[in-house]
């Protein structure tokens, strides 16, 4: 079996320490360690008014990452222990359509001030640098649930409404609900190219040193 000779190794080897390796990053936060949550936006079947309500936050990459996890600072309040969680793409500045959904059961606490719930991404959609996204959250269908603002005040693009269809817009002069987004950040194209150039020119480099040691041989 063929191999590389040394030349080709040393450029591939030197390629991939300059591309590097993926890394899990934050692709958007409005969450430190320690923080302790305030009032925050009802979420789910709103009691005494039969108003089912959906509150969602915008972000916006600054490269591109595959998703990895979202923590979202969300507290029970009665009914079931649900929540349902939409990671959302954008088109005039609203949600819209679906890339990953979650259903997750008995995962919030009944404390606001530090309930936190932590989701991992299962399909992992790509996040493009400089394209808005949505995470949008709402109860079960009984299920009464608050989600926290910021500690912060840091404000934002922000939406609420009664189904994923149907969500508006709300003043971007309101303190979001906190909310914090994790990725691996996508390797550049350029990366790539440079390591399958480097293989062709390593083997280029091998076939012509190995065409200038043949010889012919001669009898007697």
């Amino acid at each position: 079996m063929k191999t590389l000779s040394k030349f080709a190794i040393v450029i591939l080897a030197t390629s991939i320490a300059c591309s590097g390796p993926a890394r899990a990053d934050t692709v958007y936060s409005n969450i430190d360690p320690g923080d302790s949550f305030g009032p925050g936006i009802a979420i789910g079947l709103v009691p005494f008014t039969g108003i089912f309500n959906y509150a969602g936050v915008g972000f916006t990459p600054g490269q591109n990452y595959d998703l990895d996890s979202l923590e979202l600072a969300v507290s029970l309040s009665s009914g079931p222990n649900v929540l349902d969680v939409y990671v959302m793409s954008s088109l005039g500045g609203l949600p819209d359509q679906v890339l990953e959904s979650f259903a997750l059961t008995n995962e919030l606490t009944a404390v606001p001030a530090t309930g936190l719930v932590t989701i991992d991404s299962i399909v992992h959609p790509e996040l493009e640098a400089g394209q808005q996204y949505w995470v949008v959250a709402a109860g079960g269908p009984a299920t009464f649930a608050f989600w926290q603002q910021n500690a912060h005040d840091i404000e934002g693009p922000n939406v609420s409404g009664s189904s994923l269809t149907t969500l508006l817009r709300d003043s971007d002069a309101n303190v979001i609900e906190a909310l914090d987004v994790n990725g691996t950040v996508v390797p550049e194209p350029g990366n790539a190219m440079l390591v399958a150039g480097a293989l062709l020119l390593g083997l280029a480099y091998r076939n012509r040193k190995g065409g200038g040691r043949c010889r012919a041989r001669t009898g007697g």
